[in-house]
């Protein structure tokens, strides 16, 4: 069993407005609703693992004002322990205004704030107690070098290392190669490819070729790999072996933090089979869409098992 996931990344205090389309240049465009709360992915990551039942510890910085004391309880209320989250003075917590529309699709804009001020020593710090049974979880939206500090800090003391290539490298220097795991979307797996020089493929590629490029990215990394294709499902090579599975079919109302509630399952639940924890983290996400919201649409463990049972029972033997 996973001892306790480290997620160390990005906080945001996010605000959602629902609107009917996304705006274009120069176009104003009224919306129905909004809703606040915690987001940035390594927030959203870690309120999606304390939901699926693990021990979550999330290591970060907010700056000191107004916005940094709510996104800090509401995490906590979520079961995240806070207690290495730094606090800079002067600093303005990250930020991100998220407009979606009634085709679930999103826009998002951010501002990082804080999270630029994640370093070495917060990552020395937070990652103290990490130990072999433990996971660490690690984003794009903080600094890479702390990235790469974090990642050699957990695989030194023996534990897993997943990182979530998001939002997708844009240079070498972006690149993190002590882990075991690496997730991305088809977008990510195509620029990362690009990075590594490995072999290239056409966007809209098919499964197959998705895997070809896959299976390079992961020998590359030297880890194995997990691409999700959102309503398609994921495709994965763990161990040298090649798999798929397929997504839950739901309505989609917005797509935030889908991809960031399936890291976080994925972490919670390290310890089971690859193809095991990827069908429990994908419908995970599938349920997190049927949602509105960030890190308020993440569900918790026991509603994905109901969804789950409810599944199988529906699935011909």
């Amino acid at each position: 069993m996973v001892s306790t996931v480290f997620v160390f990344g990005s906080i945001n205090a996010d605000t959602s407005y629902r609107v009917a389309n996304l705006p274009g240049a120069g176009e104003t465009v009224l919306a129905t609703s909004a809703l606040s709360s915690p987001g940035g992915k390594g927030a959203n990551q870690a309120i999606a693992s304390a939901a699926a039942g693990a021990s979550t510890r999330m290591i970060g910085v907010v700056g000191d004002d107004s916005a940094a004391a709510e996104v800090l309880e509401t995490i906590a209320a979520r079961g995240v322990d806070t207690g290495s989250i730094a606090s800079r003075p002067h600093a303005q917590t990250g930020r991100a205004i998220v407009y979606v529309d009634d085709a679930a699709e999103n826009s998002i804009v951010v501002l990082s704030g804080a999270n630029n001020l994640l370093d070495d020593g917060v990552a020395t710090t937070g990652l103290a107690a990490i130990g072999a049974d433990d996971v660490l979880v690690l984003q794009n939206e903080v600094p890479a070098a702390a990235n790469r500090t974090a990642a050699r800090l957990a695989r030194a003391a023996g534990a897993t290392v997943i990182w979530n290539a998001a939002p997708a490298p844009a240079t070498i220097a972006d690149v993190v190669r002590d882990i075991d795991l690496l997730v991305v979307n088809q977008h990510e797996l195509l620029q990362l490819g690009s990075i590594l020089a490995v072999e290239s493929i056409a966007d809209d590629a098919d499964a197959t070729a998705l895997t070809v490029l896959l299976a390079a990215v992961a020998r590359e990394l030297g880890s194995d790999a997990i691409c999700t294709l959102g309503s398609a499902g994921a495709i994965y090579v763990a161990d040298g072996v090649f798999g798929s599975i397929a997504a839950p079919k739901v309505h989609a109302v917005d797509t935030t933090a889908a991809g960031d509630t399936v890291v976080g399952y994925l972490a919670a639940h390290a310890h089971l089979p690859v193809e095991q924890r990827l069908r429990l983290a994908g419908s995970a996400g599938a349920l997190t869409v049927t949602r509105p919201g960030a890190s308020s649409s993440i569900p918790q463990l026991g509603d994905v098992e109901t969804m789950l049972a409810a599944l199988t029972e529906r699935t011909p033997a």
